[in-house]
């Protein structure tokens, strides 16, 4: 089968294709459909016009062009939609815990899904659309997501970096539904429940890629001094609390974030359980701060937002990167433990390995790593798609 208004490959493009990428990007291609509107489904041809696949195109990104389906056969979107949809759940449920109503109902690429993220909780769903083909079946979605038993409201929130270049408004609404109760509403995340505003939060209301992995310090809680740096709504140090630490502080520049901590140290009833001490500041600033007045703690959590988005920013995330580890590694008492988080895509699993040894030698620590992190079930990793794999983190033992 062969189109004239195809999108038709050339060089690493035909290679990319071979290997089931889904992104394509302008230099890819050796002609583009540009009468073709906004997140139009096209389709995708080799060199002598053979239709290799179907995706949205993008006129005005240099991603162009992502793919939602392989093979000539042009895809019913409806039928699409649904089944992805559906086996996005049926994925994940394997994975869920008892009670447990917070989550990743689909993560974009990886679940066949280009350019879309839904988050569920509870009742309400949020969904991200970060390229235009998605955010034209947008309505759609919400249809189908109300269909499933349990779900209420679908909330839309598209603030993500290349959203212009997608021509996508940049927004927060309730697409379906009735407007989630901020301040009433919670979910569990790991073993304890967490307000969510869905609308005025970070990411989509919570991060809930690390919302287990305080399990991962759980063993080191016991009459701890913890330091939670970036800690947006003090998940590791509400959890440390509750497994016996005997104080806890929690740095984040975002007032509403720490605000939210406050409540849920109240919800979870854990005002009796040791010192929550909260501080709305530059975390860089107050970590130098906290080196410069010799600070100890026992246990020192550093989750970072992404400092590498893409390539070009590794050689300044590996500086920031370093630095936060040294200055962490500083405050630990002998005997104590860091864990320390990366969710910079492009700044990889070695990469951030030889970071934290580089940052060892300086400060003369001797590190052992006990635990290695990696992104939960809900946020899968497909082969052909690496850009999906970003988060990872070390727990380390550190001796003089």
């Amino acid at each position: 089968m062969k189109s004239p208004f195809a999108a038709v490959l050339e060089g690493k493009g035909l290679e990319k294709m071979q290997v089931r990428h889904p992104w394509f990007f302008r230099g890819d291609f050796s002609r583009l459909p540009l009468g073709e509107g906004n997140g139009s489904l096209v389709p995708v041809a080799g060199k002598r016009g053979e239709i290799l696949g179907w995706g949205f195109f993008s006129p005005g990104a240099s991603l162009c062009l992502r793919i939602l389906s392989w093979g000539s056969e042009r895809p019913d979107l409806d039928s699409l939609l649904a089944t992805k949809l559906e086996e996005g759940l049926e994925a994940r449920i394997p994975f869920l815990e008892e009670g447990e109503d917070a989550y990743r109902w689909v993560h974009g690429e990886a679940d066949g899904l280009p350019g879309l993220v839904v988050d569920r909780y509870g009742s309400v769903t949020v969904i991200q659309t970060l390229c235009s083909g998605m955010y034209r079946l947008r309505d759609r979605v919400a249809e189908l997501l109300l269909q499933h038993p349990g779900v209420e409201t679908v909330v839309l929130r598209n603030e993500g970096r290349y959203v212009e270049n997608e021509g996508i408004p940049r927004e927060k609404r309730v697409l379906s539904g009735k407007n989630p109760e901020k301040g009433n509403f919670s979910v569990r995340t790991g073993d304890i429940r967490s307000r969510v505003d869905t609308l005025g939060g970070q990411k989509t209301g919570l991060y809930l890629d690390v919302r287990k992995f305080p399990r991962a310090i759980r063993p080191l809680c016991g009459g701890a001094r913890v330091l939670d740096a970036f800690s947006y709504a003090a998940n590791f140090s509400l959890h440390a609390l509750s497994w016996g630490a005997t104080e806890t502080l929690a740095l984040d520049q975002s007032s509403e974030a720490l605000k939210l901590a406050g409540e849920n140290m109240d919800l979870n009833g854990l005002g009796g359980k040791g010192r929550l001490v909260l501080e709305e500041c530059n975390v860089f600033d107050r970590l130098k701060a906290l080196n410069e007045q010799k600070r100890l703690f026992d246990l020192v959590v550093m989750d970072p937002p992404p400092f590498a988005p893409s390539k070009k920013q590794v050689e300044g995330a590996r500086r920031g990167y370093k630095e936060l580890a040294v200055r962490g590694l500083r405050l630990l008492a002998p005997g104590g433990a860091i864990l320390f988080f990366s969710c910079s895509q492009a700044f990889g699993r070695e990469a951030l390995l030889e970071t934290l040894s580089s940052a060892a030698r300086d400060v003369k620590k001797s590190c052992r790593i006990m635990a290695e992190i990696h992104q939960p079930p809900d946020h899968p990793v497909s082969l052909y798609f690496p850009e999906s794999d970003y988060l990872k983190g070390f727990l380390m033992e550190v001796r003089p």
